[in-house]
């Protein structure tokens, strides 16, 4: 004879399964929605029609390995068994990402495999250590900025922003604590914009240091004339008032010379360009010591100019009358004076 309250409660835990309802009403209907039997979905998964049936009605729960093969053959992720228990909840977390995982390995083995690289070189980045932190807050901004353009793929359109390697620039010259050296090859133009603001208030920041604190920063510019200053005048002129030296080369005295920046003895970036676009089309960012020494003979053999007549420095040309009297390049007549003072200088390399 079966006794009544033991019957009720084997049959009431069959019936009445939160855990098992929820996965089961989920499996019932996407097989549905994918026109499979209960038998051509357990052919799939490799078990028994009962089994499909059983998880169906809620009194069986899937294990992980048979809630992954469901979820590869029914293309979708299948709810984890809830649980309050925090490290379950963990566990649960991770059984859902296997299952995602599974179900996009069913529609792009190469998708996959592409992501599964790119997560290696995540976790490579994040274990480099603190000295590669400038290089991984760059290569972390360029994959926000291409995971938001293939987000709108779908929608046939895209809003692409500008990848401009001067915010890369800025990323490194933050951490400067000694010496920043920099040459700029291109036109003025490709330092400029709301980008370039960053740049220079970066190194406005930084020129503001004292005492121990203090970053010893030297600027090259390399012109094909003169007036490519004009549209930079004011960022000049404050970057001189700043401390920062300056000085101008005729490119025809470098005509080897590209971009270049130096943070201590630490960091390089080497920027390559398109002259006939005025733009730089790539850097390249290095931690490596040789790297960062080949840069240090190449800035220095350009600096050696300045004790030449192939050069000159804005800073000495500040310092003496009539731009020694304005704080301001807006005030008065500064600015023609300014340029008239630039013109003159320029004229006078051979």
């Amino acid at each position: 004879m079966t006794h009544p309250g033991r019957h009720g409660q084997g049959r009431g835990a069959m019936l009445a399964n939160p855990e098992g309802d929820a996965i089961g009403d989920v499996v019932r209907r996407l097989r549905k929605d994918r026109g499979f039997t209960q038998a051509t979905l357990a052919a799939k998964v490799g078990c028994s029609r009962s089994l499909i049936q059983q998880i169906e009605i809620g009194s069986r729960i899937p294990q992980l390995s048979l809630r992954e093969r469901l979820s590869l053959a029914l293309g979708a992720v299948l709810p984890a068994p809830g649980r309050a228990a925090t490290a379950r909840a963990v566990d649960n977390r991770h059984d859902a990402l296997r299952m995602r995982f599974n179900v996009l390995l069913g529609e792009d083995v190469e998708a996959v495999e592409r992501g599964l690289r790119l997560t290696r070189s995540l976790i490579e980045a994040a274990r480099a250590g603190a000295a590669c932190q400038p290089l991984r807050e760059i290569a972390e901004r360029q994959l926000e900025r291409a995971e938001d353009v293939l987000a709108q793929v779908p929608s046939h359109s895209a809003m692409v922003w500008e990848w401009n390697t001067v915010s890369d620039w800025s990323a490194i010259v933050t951490h400067a604590t000694r010496s920043v050296r920099i040459i700029h090859s291109a036109t003025l133009g490709s330092i400029g914009g709301d980008v370039g603001e960053d740049y220079h208030d970066v190194l406005l920041h930084l020129a503001s240091r004292t005492g121990s604190a203090r970053v010893d920063i030297r600027r090259m510019y390399v012109l094909d004339d003169i007036a490519d200053v004009w549209p930079y005048a004011d960022k000049l002129w404050r970057l001189v008032r700043a401390g920062v030296e300056n000085v101008v080369v005729k490119r025809e005295h470098a005509s080897n010379a590209s971009g270049l920046l130096l943070v201590d003895d630490r960091y390089v970036v080497a920027g390559e360009y398109d002259y006939a676009r005025e733009t730089r089309v790539a850097s390249r960012i290095s931690g490596l010591e040789h790297d960062v020494r080949f840069a240090e003979r190449r800035f220095e053999r350009l600096y050696r100019l300045k004790g030449t007549r192939s050069a000159f420095v804005v800073n000495a040309l500040m310092l003496r009358p009539p731009l020694a009297d304005f704080e301001d390049l807006d005030d008065g007549n500064c600015r023609t004076l300014f340029r008239e003072v630039l013109e003159a200088a320029w004229e006078q390399l051979p």
